[in-house]
């Protein structure tokens, strides 16, 4: 008998590519500016995305009190990105709206999936409910599942621009978990190359989690996965 009835996987980077997704809709914005492209900027520009969201999901970072919607604070987080990192452009906020708008759309052109992973999804959507659950744009997350052909195995894709929260919030997860056609939090385990969201969010809601660790990079001590691999094939002998 299967240890798990739901299996939760994020997308970036655990199902597809992101680092080829992001590479291509940065050149696409590079070229819309009329400035240069380099893989120094590249770097750049990955380090500070990162850093940028990882300041929104700690807490730290408040969006101006005006804004009021979730849609408009979405669009704010997501511009000001732009504003900021191309501060010498002196970019304006409906020019930064335009170039986030081209950017997501632009994530979702160039698919590259994670070795094996539409093998592994044939192999395990007949036993298990397989849920996406991404911090990724909405738009971007569907169009990379579809042209990546993996969304005939998916169950519910669970984005946070949808909810209004993201991972590793419990607002999340209890979203995500009133979505499971399985309610029992001790037959789910969630999949994912993030400690900071996916394993940390699960362990604070109380699922078992995996950590996919392609890199072999070595685990902080604040951490504790239920399951390590470092190849998504892996997971099959695990579950």
């Amino acid at each position: 008998m299967n240890k798990y009835k739901t299996l939760i996987f994020d997308l970036d980077d655990t199902l597809i590519d992101n680092n080829q997704s992001i590479k291509y809709a940065f050149n696409v914005i590079i070229n819309e500016l009329k400035l240069k492209y380099s893989d120094d900027l590249f770097s750049e520009w990955t380090k500070f995305d990162t850093a940028y969201w990882h300041a929104w999901e700690s807490g730290n970072m408040t969006i101006p009190a005006s804004i009021k919607t979730l849609e408009d604070k979405i669009t704010y987080l997501r511009s000001n990105r732009f504003v900021i990192f191309f501060k010498n452009l002196k970019m304006d906020f409906n020019t930064a709206i335009e170039i986030n708008k081209l950017y997501c759309n632009m994530l979702g052109a160039n698919i590259v999936e994670i070795e094996n992973a539409r093998k592994l999804l044939q192999e395990l959507y007949h036993k298990y409910e397989i849920l996406i659950a991404t911090n990724g744009p909405k738009e971007a997350a569907y169009n990379k599942l579809e042209k990546a052909k993996l969304d005939s195995y998916i169950s519910s894709i669970i984005c946070s621009e949808e909810i209004g929260f993201s991972k590793p919030l419990p607002e999340f997860f209890n979203f995500l978990y009133n979505k499971a056609q399985n309610k029992d939090k001790n037959k789910m385990l969630i999949i994912g190359d993030s400690l900071t969201t996916d394993i940390l969010g699960g362990m604070n809601y109380g699922i078992d989690t995996c950590w996919f660790n392609p890199n072999n990079n070595p685990l902080p001590e604040e951490y504790n996965p239920t399951i390590t691999i470092n190849k998504l094939l892996q997971l099959k002998k695990k579950i």
